[in-house]
C-alpha cells in the first residue's frame, strides 16, 4: 500500500495537536509528585490490570530495566506493589495500591472536567462528530502495527 506524503504529514500534525490540546490538558490533572513516565505507567496498569514487568515494558515500549526504575519509584511513593504470581513464582506482578486507585478516581473526575471545559467552544453537533471521529481513530489505532526500532 502506497501511503501518500500528505497523509503522513497530516498524521504528524494530528499527533502534535493531540499533544497540544489533550495531553497538556490532562497533564494539569495529575499529581505534582508524579513524573510523566510514572503517571503513564500507573495508567497502563490501571487500564490493563495487574501485569508482569516484561508486559509493562512491552506495553510502554521501553526496556525492562527502564520499567524497573519507574516501578521502583512508584513503590517508594506507595502507588504500586510487587507480588509474585501465584502460578509461577519467577514472575513478579505489578499491582496498584489503594492510594493509586484513589488517585485514579480523583484524576478521572478532574480529567472529565478539563475535557468538558475544553470542548465548551464546540456545538452539540460538533461534539457528536468529534466523538464519532475519536471512536473511529481509537479503533484504527488499535489495529496499527508498532514501528520497528
Amino acid at each position: 500500500m502506497d501511503i501518500s506524503e500528505q497523509f503522513i504529514e497530516q498524521t504528524i500534525a494530528f499527533s502534535l495537536l493531540v499533544i497540544e490540546k489533550i495531553i497538556k490538558q490532562l497533564g494539569k490533572t495529575y499529581k505534582e509528585d508524579l513524573a510523566y513516565s510514572e503517571f503513564y505507567t500507573l495508567s497502563i496498569v490501571n487500564y490493563f490490570g495487574n501485569m508482569s514487568m516484561t508486559s509493562l515494558a512491552d506495553t510502554f515500549g521501553i526496556q525492562k530495566q527502564q520499567a524497573t526504575r519507574v516501578v521502583d519509584k512508584l513503590v517508594k511513593k506507595g502507588y504500586v506493589k510487587r507480588a509474585h504470581d501465584y502460578t509461577d513464582r519467577r514472575i513478579v506482578l505489578i499491582h496498584l495500591t489503594s492510594k493509586a486507585r484513589s488517585f485514579f478516581k480523583e484524576y478521572t473526575a478532574k480529567a472529565k472536567k478539563e475535557i468538558s471545559e475544553s470542548l465548551s467552544g464546540l456545538s452539540e453537533k460538533e461534539i457528536r462528530e468529534f466523538q464519532a471521529a475519536v471512536e473511529r481513530i481509537n479503533h484504527m489505532m488499535m489495529k496499527m502495527k508498532d514501528a520497528k526500532a
